[in-house]
């Protein structure tokens, strides 16, 4: 990967940028970004070598700058298969490494073959970095992933397109690298080479702030607590499942712990933080697969079930009005049981959105509440207690 200097500051600077604003992502808690930042780092201590010609002879600082190239595409590699969810192949990538600085070295030290060495770096860079977009290509999650594969992809072409200049068209300048580096064609490869690390930092610094912004948008909508969704949350996931004919249809469940202020009086806030968490599991462990649930405060609890009928539902609340009544506290200083009423209710033709389903289980609710608690009542004037959907005593 040689340099000449009408570029020696341009890549070098745009790699710095790049390495500094990855630290401060990686700050953030995304380690990708610490991939990415080293890899850039890294570049940049390969681009300064030259500046070292004055104190070092330049037959050392070469292969020194080869190995640096070479770790900065193991970092970038790195990047990659760790952003996918891919094997890391550590052990194999180091090796490989290894024997591509050995040979350039050699190719530096011993043969004194300039070509040869910067054929065998440049090649060793693109086989690291092709071997990554090979595995993560399947794994793209949206257009910014999808983005970076193809400028990866792009950045490896590139690479391999200059080398075949190297190897055909270095001749024709006498074989030198001096003549050849001053050259149209290494400038115009420099040219390229300069704006596809431009556009390489930029998609993966695009990728990894939406990684970022998708954290902090999923703590903005999930309740901390129990980790379902809080009612912004739930109002988000609701909108975005009924779209267009999809309407809201299904059956939903709200739950309410019974006497939950004497539970907290009694036992303490720590315990009552426990049982929220006990009915938030039930929930997850219940709901059927494509159901969602929220808790929207305090010790309430809404759940959607779509294209679930209100029997079927009825059924489910009652298998968690069960587990969670029969729930052994005594772990944490509860000595008795502690229950909770539901309220189920069914979309109906004329409900404008999903709210006024909701409003209809919070009647139910209330009923069930009045009607003793400990139970499940369904929607209705008034709410009906269907009987095999109670048991009637108190576990």
């Amino acid at each position: 990967m040689g340099s000449t200097d009408n570029f020696a500051f341009l890549l070098p600077a745009i790699m710095l940028i790049f390495g500094c604003t990855f630290l401060v992502v990686r700050r953030q808690g995304l380690r990708d970004a610490g991939y990415w930042a080293a890899a850039y780092f890294l570049g940049v201590a390969a681009f300064s070598m030259p500046l070292l010609s004055d104190l070092v002879s330049d037959s050392i600082l070469s292969p020194i700058a080869d190995a640096l190239f070479v770790s900065a595409f193991y970092f970038y590699s790195g990047a990659l298969l760790f952003r996918f969810g891919r094997p890391g192949f550590v052990r194999g990538r180091l090796v490989f490494c290894g024997l591509s600085v050995a040979a350039t070295s050699y190719a530096a030290l011993v043969a004194g073959n300039l070509p040869a060495e910067l054929v065998i770096n440049d090649l060793s860079c693109s086989v690291l970095l092709a071997f990554a977009v090979a595995l993560s290509i399947r794994h793209a999650r949206h257009l910014a992933d999808r983005l970076l594969l193809v400028i990866a992809g792009l950045i490896v072409l590139d690479t391999v397109g200059r080398n075949i200049m190297l190897v055909f068209v270095m001749p024709s300048y006498g074989g030198t690298a001096e003549g050849f580096l001053s050259s149209n064609y290494d400038f115009m490869m420099q040219a390229t080479a300069s704006i596809l690390s431009l556009l390489f930092g930029l998609s993966a610094l695009g990728a990894v702030a939406l990684d970022l912004i998708a954290r902090y948008r999923g703590a903005a909508d999930h309740d901390p607590l129990t980790g379902l969704l809080n009612r912004r949350g739930f109002d988000r996931v609701v909108a975005d499942w009924a779209t267009g004919a999809k309407a809201a249809t299904g059956a939903v469940i709200i739950c309410d712990i019974d006497d939950f202020k004497r539970v907290n009086d009694r036992f303490g806030h720590a315990c009552g933080d426990l049982v929220i968490r006990g009915l938030a599991e039930q929930l997850s462990a219940r709901l059927p697969k494509g159901a969602f649930a929220a808790r929207f405060g305090g010790e309430e609890f809404v759940a959607f079930l779509p294209e679930v009928e209100i029997a079927q539902a009825a059924a489910i609340a009652n298998a968690i009005r069960l587990d969670f009544a029969a729930a052994d506290r005594s772990a944490f200083g509860a000595d008795q049981a502690i229950t909770a009423s539901f309220g189920v209710a069914e979309h109906r033709q004329g409900d404008r959105s999903l709210h006024e389903q909701i409003g209809r289980a919070d009647i139910a609710l209330y009923a069930a509440k009045e009607a003793g608690r400990n139970r499940v009542m369904l929607e209705g004037e008034p709410p009906r207690d269907l009987p095999g959907i109670r048991i009637a005593s108190a576990v």
